[in-house]
């Protein structure tokens, strides 16, 4: 009877062992459903967040590195409400040389890495660039060998730490539509040669990774040693790859890439530009009318698409220039003499981009009395500063909603910078350590910028609009959804592409297999009386 009763017994506490094991069990499923609510939380906070214009997000502390929007958002409380579930969203930050390191609590525009989807086009592009730098340049015999030999889309490969000509080649033969291979480069002759052949894409690549089947691209060099892909190079990775935060390329290429890169035909309030270039003048007048509120802008350049001539080399060289000989120069330009035109009739001139506006004449008469009037948009860099965000926020030259994403000046690392072979180094140099992405210079928001502070000249702002920008409307969010006082966590990187009214998730990869990725001392912890270590208060975001 013993025997009985002692078996019922361990019967009894086996079950309520499994019982238990089952409620821990349910609880910290439920835990881990708890945090990826927290990171489905913040990828909605922050597609909520890009939904307003980028004026009015400057107004909320920004999104390059605000830790009172972005650092441990409560979600929920608990049952309890004493365990505390939260979401932190950070980014990889830059140091003082402009390379990447650390981080801070905010979002990464794609802008601020190379989209290699638009590597084909820069490349075919080159041949222009270079003929405008030889053509403007005073001694082009001594700088013709060299800036023929350039290529924009190879330069800005080169750039990436542990990048070779013959990768470099054969990643733009990769992404190029035809089949000829370059001197270093590989198309589908080598590839169906591998013991799994395939051929090359030979067109837009969907992803990053992708690369990983270019011939010569390996995990290690996309990648780096940043194992757990949280955009820093933590201590363990450090010891198990021999690597430190200064080593070259530690993080991989592929903190320097991507193919959302995008911008938006916007202005910072969230209207639409108007178009310089389009074929009704008499509703150019109107709308430039109203959006410049400057009559004597408003005529020049409606009277500049009828009869003005651009000084602009590559203008010149695009045919856009205007024709005629110029007569001299009278006077600057004035709103009385728009009278002399007649809008109905159509414009025979067309802007290249904006600058071309900038020391421009239109002529006013024919032949004998024909008088030349100089742009209200003078070369001097006094008015440049007052001119130029106008500009730069309100026209366009393009009919498109939507633009491929140029490189960011203000957030870009360093590489890139100078990786652009019509950059002058010692304009890199000025543009790292005097640019500031909180900067409240309205002429800091566009890539004008470097012009207006006379770090590039004119010819040389010419050619870099094409390739550069202060903007961008895609952004990079990796968020952290964790629980303050535990370890369960989930993690993921979201895109967010915020070029449409209503921003979209294009991108959702989970990291959450590759762990937390940052110590809960980085992640932070929010109570009821605001930030542990921070003053200021909670922000009610995602609450």
């Amino acid at each position: 009877m013993l025997i009985v009763i002692a078996i019922a017994t361990m019967a009894v506490y086996s079950f309520t062992d499994l019982m238990l094991a089952y409620d821990d069990s349910a609880y910290l499923s439920g835990d881990i459903v708890q945090t990826r609510v927290n990171v489905e939380s913040g990828a909605e906070a922050v597609r909520l967040l890009l939904a307003e214009p980028p004026e009015l997000r400057v107004d909320y502390g920004g999104v390059y590195n605000n830790p009172q929007m972005f650092q441990a958002v409560n979600v929920s409380l608990g049952d309890d409400n004493s365990t505390p579930s939260s979401f932190s969203i950070l980014a990889p930050g830059l140091n003082d040389e402009g390379r990447l390191a650390g981080l801070r609590f905010g979002l990464q525009n794609e802008s601020a890495r190379l989209n290699i989807n638009a590597l084909p086009i820069l490349e075919n592009s080159s041949a222009g660039m270079m003929a405008s730098v030889l053509t403007a340049t005073d001694d082009a015999e001594e700088s013709s060998e060299d800036a023929t030999s350039d290529n924009i889309a190879v330069s800005l490969l080169l750039t990436l730490p542990g990048m070779t000509e013959d990768i470099a080649d054969a990643i733009l033969d990769w992404l190029d539509e035809d089949e000829e291979v370059r001197p270093f480069g590989a198309e589908a002759e080598y590839y169906s040669t591998l013991p799994t052949p395939y051929v090359p894409k030979n067109g837009p690549v969907l992803s990053v990774e992708e690369l990983l089947l270019v011939r010569g691209v390996t995990p290690t060099l996309l990648f780096g040693a940043d194992a757990n892909r949280n955009g820093v190079l933590d201590g363990d990775e450090q010891q198990r790859f021999g690597a430190t935060v200064e080593t070259a390329g530690s993080l991989g290429w592929a903190a320097y890439l991507t193919v959302h890169g995008a911008e938006a035909s916007k202005r910072r309030d969230g209207g639409f530009r108007v178009d310089v270039n389009q074929d009704d003048l008499e509703l150019l007048y109107e709308e430039l009318s109203e959006a410049l509120e400057n009559d004597d802008y408003a005529t020049f350049i409606a009277a500049y698409r009828i009869a003005g001539q651009s000084n602009s080399t590559m203008a010149l060289l695009s045919g856009n220039a205007g024709g005629g000989e110029q007569a001299e120069v009278e006077g600057r330009w004035t709103a009385d003499l728009m009278g002399e035109f007649d809008l109905s009739g159509g414009g025979g001139t067309s802007c290249t981009q904006i600058l071309d506006l900038v020391g421009a004449t239109v002529t006013v008469g024919n032949g004998d009395n024909a008088r030349a009037y100089s742009s209200p948009f003078s070369e001097d860099l006094i008015s440049m500063g007052i001119y130029m965000p106008i500009l730069m926020d309100t026209l366009t030259t393009q009919e498109v909603e939507v633009m491929p994403g140029r490189i960011n000046l203000n957030e870009c690392p360093a590489e890139l910078l100078y990786g652009i072979p019509l950059l002058p180094e010692e304009a890199v140099e000025g543009i790292l350590e005097t640019r500031d992405v909180n900067s409240d210079d309205p002429n800091r928001q566009f890539e004008t910028w470097p012009l207006v502070e006379g770090l590039v000249t004119l010819d040389e702002m010419r050619l870099l609009t094409p390739l550069v920008t202060c903007g961008g409307d895609v952004f990079r969010a990796q968020i952290v959804g964790y629980f303050e006082q535990s370890g369960v966590s989930s993690r993921a990187e979201v895109i967010v592409d915020a070029t449409t009214v209503n921003p979209k998730i294009v991108l959702w990869r989970d990291l959450s297999h590759l762990g937390r990725g940052f110590d809960l001392s980085v992640l932070g912890s929010r109570s009821l009386t605001g930030l542990e270590g921070d003053d200021s208060g909670g922000n009610g975001l995602g609450n």
